[in-house]
């Protein structure tokens, strides 16, 4: 029998009982997916009962499939927001597999401030070490904080529960919420599906102001048919373009001409010739982007490559009641970003540099108006030389465009935090964790803009669009 080291005696044989039953009954309600080496993946806190006021210890239950290499080491981190505030760790001496683990036992564990952190071990020839926190303030908002799950070697399923001991011993449920892109190789590639996250032009000037949408299909042998839908940043209003695009054929259309006077994101879908979406992971793209700089009245121009997803199930998807949903999941298509970082960020003050970030949260349909609380948050080193952060709210309805030179950070004003001569970045992620896109642009010293960076995919998104037959010019 698996030893519960960190439980008090008055606990022990209460929750071992409980786990008993837990597992009988729910069979710890597992996520279908699995933790393999190089994931790293965010899970948020969901209780099933009241939580003790006072907790003796919060124990994350193993998943019944564990397949580790001798040395591999799963490491958990408490995170309240994006601060790690603690974390335990599973060291293996053997390899160890065991198909179905059954009952759970800890493979991770926190404890309270100033209680002891060693001496457990739920596994044969592993060692595990609690993390010290503030367990009385989990209980309070469990939904402030997540778990950060990372496996440096072999094979796990993702966990489903928490232990809570104390009076009385409760239960947490954990969703998975996002998975962390260093574990993805490779941005650049082609998909099914390409977001393109800024397009604009200026009805009455577009010389100073225009956009060229490239769309590449990359096929050596087939036909493609492209809907490329055109999001209005103001109203989410689209307009629909329909390409059809012989073997290794290119085309680049300017906004101009088909959309004038509107500023937004695209999105681009490969399909068949009835308009419904397959899988055809050929099409590449990028958009050139030209804007006027503010702060010295010339254009500039930045080339942002298209975001791509694969499809990763063949297939054409149904037609249902005149729409076709399609399931950003890494089971059907890749997922989409959740969090997104915004690099090297030059000081604002005095304007002799400007940089606007935009974020957006593609359409679910084309009958709804998506919108998102942002939290923004950056980080910088401060003169003393330590990295210090400081952040700000933004509601994003459509598409936003957030001038970091007026954004409200605190506790730090941006004027302070990014003093003269220096340089922060910024990571944006929406409050309930569902996608969140965008890019940033710099005028000043140097003129450009890039894509936002992923740094985590959001666990499940979808987005329906409505079936129309591709008539090709």
């Amino acid at each position: 029998m698996a030893r519960f080291d960190l439980l008090s005696d008055s606990n022990r044989l209460l929750c071992m009982l409980l786990l008993v039953v837990v597992m009988l009954c729910s069979n710890v309600q597992m996520q279908a997916s699995s933790a393999s080496f190089g994931d790293a993946i965010f899970f948020t806190l969901i209780p099933t009962s009241t939580l003790p006021e006072s907790p003796s210890s919060l124990l994350i239950q193993s998943p019944s499939y564990i397949d580790v290499p001798a040395g591999a080491r799963l490491t958990v981190h408490l995170m309240r927001g994006e601060t790690i505030i603690a974390t335990s760790t599973l060291t293996f001496q053997q390899a160890f597999f065991n198909p179905r683990l059954v009952p759970s036992v800890p493979v991770a564990s926190f404890v309270p401030t100033g209680a002891p952190t060693g001496g457990g071990q739920p596994l044969e020839n592993a060692t595990l070490n609690a993390g010290q926190a503030n367990l009385a303030s989990v209980a309070m908002e469990p939904g402030q904080y997540k778990l950060l799950w990372a496996l440096s070697d072999g094979v796990m399923g993702t966990p489903g529960r928490v232990i809570v001991t104390g009076v009385p011993v409760s239960f947490v449920d954990l969703k998975l919420s996002a998975v962390s892109a260093a574990a993805i190789i490779g941005d650049q590639k082609p998909g099914s599906v390409l977001f393109f996250n800024r397009y604009t032009s200026n009805a009455s000037n577009p010389t100073r102001e225009n956009s060229t949408i490239n769309i590449t299909n990359t096929s050596p042998t087939t036909q493609a048919f492209v809907r490329l839908f055109l999001v209005s940043g103001t109203t989410c209003q689209t307009t629909e373009l329909q390409l059809c695009l012989a073997a290794q054929e290119t085309v680049s259309l300017l906004m101009s001409d088909f959309d004038p006077g509107v500023r937004g994101y695209a999105m681009a879908v490969a399909t068949n010739s009835q308009g419904q979406p397959i899988q055809f992971n050929w099409l590449t793209g990028n958009v050139v982007v030209k804007q006027t700089a503010s702060n010295s009245g010339g254009p500039y121009s930045s080339l942002l490559g298209a975001v791509a997803l694969a499809k990763r199930k063949d297939g054409v998807i149904p037609n249902v009641n005149g729409l076709a949903e399609m399931i950003f999941d890494d089971v059907n298509y890749d997922r989409l970003p959740g969090q997104i970082a915004f690099d090297s960020v030059p000081s604002q003050v005095g304007a002799a540099n400007l940089t606007v970030v935009s974020v957006y949260r593609p359409l679910t349909d084309f009958s709804s108006v998506p919108s998102a609380a942002v939290q923004i948050t950056g980080w910088s080193k401060n003169n003393s030389g330590v990295v210090a952060t400081s952040a700000g709210n933004q509601n994003s309805t459509c598409y936003t465009d957030v001038a970091m030179s007026t954004f409200r950070l605190q506790p730090t004003v941006i004027s302070q935090f990014i003093p003269p001569g220096s340089t922060a970045w910024f990571a944006a992620s929406a409050v309930d964790l569902l996608p969140l896109m965008g890019a940033q642009f710099n005028t000043g010293e140097f003129n450009g803009g890039n894509n936002a960076r992923p740094l985590t995919f959001s666990a499940e998104y979808r987005i329906r669009i409505p079936v129309a037959v591709v008539t090709c010019p």
